[in-house]
């Protein structure tokens, strides 16, 4: 089968499969958006079949797109254009059925991409490719709501708690509550020490005739007793419809809905906390449960001079229970240590000990090749070929791997390094091209770091420079340094490996490989100096930025290039290990520019 053959192969069920099993809708039209595709997605969420689309103009199909000027979206693809339509500013493409019904939202929410469909030089219509994210938003929108609970809650128990009069913060508390829950009423009784006398201390939106209202034996005996005695909360609804003598008061006031809240101490009534509305019928288990749960904070704190000791107690067994957890951290990460270092000590010994037999498959693929290709067939010439190579492949990895685990173990010592120098033992140990290839811009700085790894590092990503180029290209390397701010290292992209931020990293006979020795920590916000490698190649998307530093992850055109996917990744061990940082910045087609970043000597 020829090539072109297995291309169009492939492309066959590459669009078998978005026509059937795309898990995100796909519509194409012609250049008078007439769809001409419509996969099983589209036909599974619209309640419309392939058949009845097919032909059909797509803002006759739907026209409230032209309703909602989104066409123009559509005309300029077929000029085009790309067009990325996002929820928040949308919300969905086309009125599709939610996806979640308990969601509550009227349409699927959808991102959307509008592109144009090209073939050959020619735009021939637009291809739609529609996202369902009903239930990203739904849980984002849950999590968001569970989050103003919870710091209505924090706000609530550090004020509550740190009152000395808590009475007096209640109305402050009853605003933040009424802004989260549309409350618009609240009252609270208090009985003295002994429960003898109930009392109106703190009320808030109402008039002044309707707190003295609230101020009744009538009033008192409706709300607070009313209340359990047992701290179980009560909604109370409908309550302009409700008839009964003992929501009379209630509904002379207006309400129509109040959740009573009985503030206990101990086994001790204390009070009643009222929270109620003008305007809903209704109170939902959620928000009943959210006035408990600050009931029972205002109770606490109403209740705290009885309460010191047993809170000072309580905060004595936390700070023991803290310092019995910093043990046992203490103990798991030592254990952890030992466990790291046993791994890096089992995969040294893998990777050298596999060394040996790699060897002797080398050798015995040379001599079949040198005693015995003669009588061999040319298929057979042809394996023993390939296995030569994955030998030799298998070998390079396995060197890598022993690099790695190398630079993990070995001590290192920090000294001044002049770049220049360490530059001419890479240039000699390197092929000729990298000679003819780098442009060195003085003056280079020197750095704090060790030698040897950081010949290493500068050799790792010339390599890298010289082979990720396009075919036919001649590579063009450039390397420079500069001073740069202690804090330039941006902190909304974190590094694979930038420990301790500028501390050092020893290692002793009796220290981690990854422990900083606060000896060698630098004073103050010293500068520091970036050494910048930069190239013409193929570039780096950016959302690999950071994965093509772990070990065994390559880029996007792997499959053109040799290697194994460890240079980088020895690249940022050793700079973890010299305390340093390291770090690209890249995009396709308009090559890299790689950064260590060292402490001055």
């Amino acid at each position: 089968m020829s090539t072109t053959d297995q291309i169009s192969l492939q492309q066959e069920a590459m669009l078998a499969w978005i026509q059937e099993f795309a898990p995100y809708g796909v519509i194409t039209t012609d250049s008078e958006l007439r769809i001409r595709t419509w996969n099983h997605w589209m036909e599974a969420h619209s309640g419309l079949v392939a058949e009845s689309a097919i032909g059909q103009k797509l803002l006759e199909l739907y026209p409230d797109l032209i309703e909602r000027r989104l066409a123009g979206r559509f005309h300029r693809a077929l000029m085009g254009e790309v067009n990325v339509l996002a929820t928040g500013l949308h919300g969905y493409l086309l009125p599709l059925a939610p996806s979640i019904p308990e969601s509550g939202y009227r349409h699927m929410l959808q991102t959307a991409r509008i592109a144009p469909l090209v073939l050959g030089q020619q735009i021939n219509g637009i291809i739609v490719v529609i996202e369902d994210v009903t239930q990203r938003e739904f849980q984002a929108a849950v999590l968001g709501h569970q989050h103003d609970r919870d710091k209505i809650l924090s706000w609530a128990l550090a004020h509550l708690l740190k009152a000395k009069d808590p009475r007096r913060i209640i109305r402050e508390l009853f605003f933040k509550v009424a802004e989260h829950l549309d409350f618009d009423t609240y009252f609270l009784y208090l009985s003295n020490d002994r429960g003898e006398s109930i009392k109106l201390h703190a009320a808030g939106g109402i008039s002044p005739d309707v707190e003295n209202l609230l101020s009744t034996s009538a009033a008192r005996e409706a709300f607070y007793n009313l209340g359990s005695d047992s701290g179980k909360s009560l909604a109370i609804e409908h309550i302009q419809s409700t008839t009964g003598d003992h929501l009379r008061i209630p509904r002379e006031i207006g309400i129509h809905a109040y959740a009573l809240l009985s503030l206990i101490e101990g086994d001790r009534k204390i009070g009643t906390l009222c929270f109620a509305t003008r305007s809903r019928e209704t109170i939902s288990s959620e928000e009943l449960d959210l006035l408990s749960t600050i009931a029972e904070y205002l109770a606490v704190a109403l209740n705290r001079e009885f309460t010191d000791l047993a809170l000072r107690d309580a905060q004595q067994a936390l700070s023991e229970h803290a310092q019995e957890l910093e043990k046992k951290v203490a103990e798991r990460t030592s254990k952890l240590k030992e466990i790291i270092a046993e791994l890096e000590t089992f995969s040294y010994t893998v990777a050298h000990d596999l060394r040996a037999p790699i060897r002797a498959l080398t050798g015995y693929c040379e001599i079949l090749v040198e005693d015995y290709s003669a009588a061999l067939p040319a298929e057979a010439n042809s394996v023993i070929s390939r296995l030569s190579r994955a030998c030799r492949r298998l070998d390079v990895l396995t060197r890598d791997l022993l690099q790695f685990s190398k630079i993990s173990r070995q001590e290192i010592e920090l000294t001044p390094v002049e770049i220049h120098q360490v530059l001419a033992e890479v240039i000699a140990l390197a092929p000729p091209l990298l000679r003819d290839s780098l442009i060195i811009q003085d003056p280079l700085h020197d750095v704090l770091a060790q030698r040897t790894l950081l010949q290493q590092c500068l050799s790792n990503i010339m390599e890298n420079a010289l082979k990720f180029v396009e075919t036919g290209m001649k590579p063009h390397i450039t390397v420079r340094t500069e001073l740069v701010d202690a804090s330039a290292i941006p902190q909304s992209h974190p590094l694979p490996f930038n420990p301790a931020r500028y501390g050092v990293s020893t290692a002793d006979s009796g220290s981690s490989a990854d422990e900083v020795s606060s000896e060698t920590v630098p004073e103050g916000n010293l500068p520091r100096v970036r050494i910048w490698i930069e190239d013409r190649g193929v570039g780096i998307p950016a959302e690999a930025h950071q994965k093509v530093f772990g070990i065994f992850e390559r880029g996007a055109n792997y499959e053109r290039y040799e290697g194994t996917g460890i240079g980088l990744a020895i690249v940022a061990r050793a700079m973890q290990r010299m305390g340093g940082a390291c770090g690209v910045e890249s995009e396709p087609g308009a090559g890299s520019r790689f950064w260590l970043e060292f402490a001055q000597p």
